[in-house]
């Protein structure tokens, strides 16, 4: 029998092995995808592959992935073992290094708090009207001409200048950027050719370049646009130094066009590929709210991301030692049967979508709110001012890549309303409502299965459980393999100036905030998200570094609590149980930090204990 078990594991090992390299290697899987996806998921669905990475392609492992604090970025090791030793002789690669998308604790939390303001649910609901009217002038072109390249007409242009806009890049430079941000992204594919790998030096050093020049201006003439707010932000007594700038400019500018304009394409490709969809949202525009985040789902930009063990998982009963790579191939759990019923199908009816495309986790895509602001308000004009829209000429063809998927061009021909429809309010495209459980729902674990061997689950009664459970191997057996490690040089130091920031530890020495930081790790929160219940005992507090949340006592909502504020120290110093129910209502990012160890803290340190104290009262002039 273990001779039959050996050889069907060989046998289902090699069929996978079939599957990657037609996924990522052969044209034709990549301009595919889905089909493998499938075959992948049921051949091995936790599958670590020759090149050296472990692959998942279920939506509760993907959505667990990006939301474990025990995975996270480890850039360099990452890039060498894909491209080799001599890889900083490459621009393109050595520029990524420092770069908000793949750093992790502190460093990350650092550069993203210097723009996540630019970005909340307040400020792109003022860009809506500049969207209107961006949108509304690039239709004109394609109904006085009957249609066109839409791709072109109107799927770069809008984003490139909202974001132009925002960032502060001048018209007259942002067509440029195109080709070139085209050539800087073959870097994210598995195994990029030289001629790749040359085209998206020289696009890094233009671009680095041009976004220096540029930063230059805004110091000699500042405006009121990001860029320019970013030269002179000072955020905790932090600011940005050139190269960071023009890393950070780079990727917000680049990251703002090109996934959304890759979205518009391949969802506005699947609503004529499915014209009883088109026929539905015609007839009823209150399914509008619904189509950013079918599109996400059922052909979104981003195909995967990449995240390292910082300690052993468990996954489906596979474990995943400590410093290994591990790809969520987002595109794959988008079409889980197991998640959505008919996944290959788009269908704008459906209910509770909750897209992996904008990742998860401490690295949620920034521009979240944005992209769906663009998409829900393009769509609805689209369809208020031609009768019909459908393909013309080639059949459309999808740039010959996976990470992010999107069309080299996509020609309609349209055919305006005999009388235009008045579009619906921009509201009826918003976003889902922030109150919403972003969790997918994950079946309870036997009692035998310790959850924090596992992955971070979905439902609110499990995450508690596994939240505490994973708090009290740290700090009861931190040497233990799936263990988040405790915090040591540069990471301790960079978390102990974190929790320097916050006034709430003011009066607390270096070696007592070293002794908290050693053993804090970040978490992370979607809308809906329990941090913690009235009543309940949680061994953790939460410093919140982004987004709020509402506070409740008795099912009444007594206030909000957002950034620099501290979740969960209120039953410490009383020395009580929770005293309120803390539900996310955004995005959130915070700190968890061991109750037990401030508890210690405070006992030894009375002026501390008085200082906090005291900051309470100040935060909560309420809750007395």
């Amino acid at each position: 029998m273990a001779t039959q078990s050996a050889a069907s594991n060989a046998e289902r090992f090699e069929a996978a092995e079939g599957v990657v390299n037609r996924l990522f290697f052969t044209p034709e899987g990549r301009a595919d995808p889905y089909p493998l996806y499938h075959q992948l998921r049921q051949t091995a669905p936790v599958h670590r592959a020759k090149l050296g990475m472990w692959l998942l392609t279920r939506y509760d492992d993907c959505w667990a992935a990006m939301r474990d604090p025990r995975l996270g970025k480890d850039y360099a090791p990452q890039i060498e073992q894909r491209f080799g030793a001599d890889w900083r002789r490459h621009p393109s690669l050595t520029s990524g290094e420092h770069s908000m998308l793949n750093t992790t604790g502190p460093e990350h939390t650092r550069l993203r708090k210097l723009v996540s303001k630019s970005f909340t649910p307040r400020m792109i609901e003022n860009l809506k009207p500049t969207i209107e009217r961006t949108v509304n002038a690039l239709l004109d072109p394609i109904a006085e001409a009957g249609g066109g390249d839409v791709l072109e007409a109107v799927g770069f242009p809008l984003p490139v200048t909202i974001i132009g806009e925002m960032l502060g890049v001048p018209e007259a430079d942002r067509a440029q950027f195109r080709e070139l941000v085209r050539d800087l992204v073959a870097i994210f594919e598995m195994q990029p050719t030289t001629e790749q790998l040359a085209a998206a030096d020289a696009a890094q050093l233009t671009i680095t370049d041009y976004f220096l020049k540029l930063i230059a201006e805004k110091r000699r003439r500042p405006g009121t646009d990001l860029l320019s707010a970013l030269v002179q932000a000072e955020t905790d007594s932090d600011r940005l130094a050139e190269g960071e700038l023009a890393t950070m400019a780079l990727l917000l500018f680049a990251a703002g066009f090109e996934t959304t304009t890759n979205l518009f394409g391949n969802g506005l490709l699947g609503l004529l590929r499915h014209p009883d969809q088109l026929a539905r949202l015609r007839s009823n525009d209150a399914l509008l709210a619904n189509l950013p985040d079918e599109f996400l789902r059922y052909d979104g930009t981003a195909q995967l991301v990449n995240r390292v063990t910082e300690a052993a998982i468990d996954v489906g009963g596979v474990t995943i030692p400590a410093g290994e790579q591990v790809f969520a191939l987002l595109g794959a759990g988008n079409h889980d049967p197991a998640r959505y019923p008919h996944p290959d199908q788009l269908d704008i009816t459906r209910t509770e979508i909750e897209p992996l495309s904008f990742g998860g986790g401490v690295h949620f895509c920034l521009g979240a709110a944005l992209a769906r602001a663009e998409i829900g308000i393009t769509f609805r004009n689209l369809l208020a001012r031609f009768e019909t829209i459908e393909l013309s000429g080639e059949p459309p063809q999808f740039q010959d890549r996976l990470t992010l998927r999107g069309l080299t061009s996509l020609h309609v021909a349209c055919r305006s309303a005999a009388q235009e429809r008045s579009p619906a309010p921009a509201a009826m495209a918003a976003e889902p409502p922030l109150t919403r459980t972003a969790a997918p729902a994950t079946a309870e674990r036997g009692p035998s299965t310790p959850l924090s061997t596992g992955m971070r689950p979905g439902g609110a009664d499990a995450d508690l459980r596994w939240r505490a459970e994973l708090r009290q191997r740290i700090e009861s057996e931190p040497t233990r393999a799936d263990s988040v490690p405790v915090r040591t040089g540069d990471r301790l130091a960079a978390t102990v100036a974190l929790l320097l920031r916050n006034s709430l530890f003011q009066r607390c020495s270096h070696e007592e905030l070293e002794h908290l930081a050693a053993t804090a790790y970040p978490m992370s929160f979607e809308p809906g998200d329990l941090l913690c219940t009235e009543g309940g005992e949680s061994p953790e507090c939460y410093i919140i570094e982004e987004g709020q949340a509402v506070v409740t006592i008795g099912r009444k909502g007594v206030g909000t609590v957002g950034e620099h504020d501290v979740v969960g120290e209120r039953g410490v110093l009383l020395d009580t149980v929770r005293s309120a129910t803390v539900t996310a209502m955004t995005h959130m990012i915070t700190y968890a930090i061991s109750r037990e160890r401030l508890r210690a803290l405070v006992e030894d340190n009375p002026a501390a204990r008085e200082w906090m104290l005291e900051e309470m009262r100040r935060r909560y002039p309420n809750l007395r």
